[in-house]
């Protein structure tokens, strides 16, 4: 029985420290003025953290069930809601309540928070609201106001309308990130962000097809592939052969994103398209 108890114990603090090690994302609340995502429940914060991986890789069908889940398990938070209104129908009353629940909830946070809820004023568009026209400005705001902010860093890169800029500001990212070299001013002073690694890569990939650098697309989408081992790493290379006319190759890839998540809406929508 002292066995027993002894091995439940242990295991009791090894799950613990487990849930510890991946909260060590989020920041210190006195270290800055970032945006205000987490709350006080370490469930809630946990599921955030899950959310957040999934959304950096477009991962939006397993995004959008971890951030239901924070707010069941913490209704205070406003970030949540700025993120399910995106991805909510246009015009829906779902999509409605969110947008009036981030902008109530968001009311006693720091001017970073009131900010970033400020992004669901912006016409709807692609990517609305993170990074639909006009949301660079915002971000650009954000990062003033917390240059640390690795969230703000990502998304100032991915919506700055200056393709090279784009580049340029996310391989500084990489480079934070990755080699901790950069703007000690924007550096970041705690939390482990390496887990955003891979969609940076990912990003690139896009960011260097875009002006024709396919070469350096291609290595970025391999790098992705080997650090993330899920369905959005395959579907990004089956667009990239798509994009090439390579169909064969296309079809590949996708059909190995939706045998790795069947649900894949992106990659199960170009197998039909292909074999159309």
């Amino acid at each position: 029985m002292k066995k027993i108890i002894l091995i439940l114990s242990i295991l009791v603090l090894s799950c613990g420290t487990k849930t510890n090690q991946n909260n060590q994302w989020t920041f210190d609340a006195t270290d800055g003025s970032y945006i205000q995502w987490n709350g006080d429940n370490t469930n809630a914060n946990e599921m955030l953290h899950h959310a957040m991986k999934h959304m950096y890789n477009f991962e939006y069908e397993k995004s959008m069930t971890f951030f239901e889940k924070v707010l069941e398990y913490d209704s205070s938070l406003f970030g949540p809601h700025v993120v399910l209104a995106g991805f909510a129908i246009d015009g829906s009353e779902k999509q409605k309540m969110h947008i009036q629940k981030a902008k109530e909830l968001v009311a006693d946070n720091n001017e970073t928070s009131k900010v970033f809820v400020s992004l669901l004023d912006l016409p709807k568009g692609n990517n609305w609201p993170l990074g639909s026209e006009g949301s660079f400005e915002l971000w650009s705001k954000m990062r003033e106001l917390e240059p640390k902010g690795k969230l703000i860093h990502f998304y100032y890169a991915f919506s700055n309308p200056d393709s090279n800029e784009r580049i340029r500001e996310m391989e500084l990212l990489l480079s934070e990130i990755r080699d901790q070299k950069g703007d000690p001013n924007s550096l970041p002073t705690n939390g482990d962000h390496s887990y955003m690694i891979p969609p940076i890569i990912n990003s690139l990939g896009y960011f260097y097809y875009g002006i024709g650098e396919k070469d350096k697309a291609k290595n970025h989408f391999d790098e992705y592939l080997d650090l993330y081992k899920s369905y959005n790493s395959y579907d990004s290379m089956g667009e990239f052969y798509y994009n090439e006319g390579d169909m064969e190759n296309a079809l590949k890839y996708y059909k190995k994103a939706i045998e790795m998540y069947p649900s894949s809406a992106s990659a199960n929508s170009m197998v039909r398209k292909i074999n159309e």
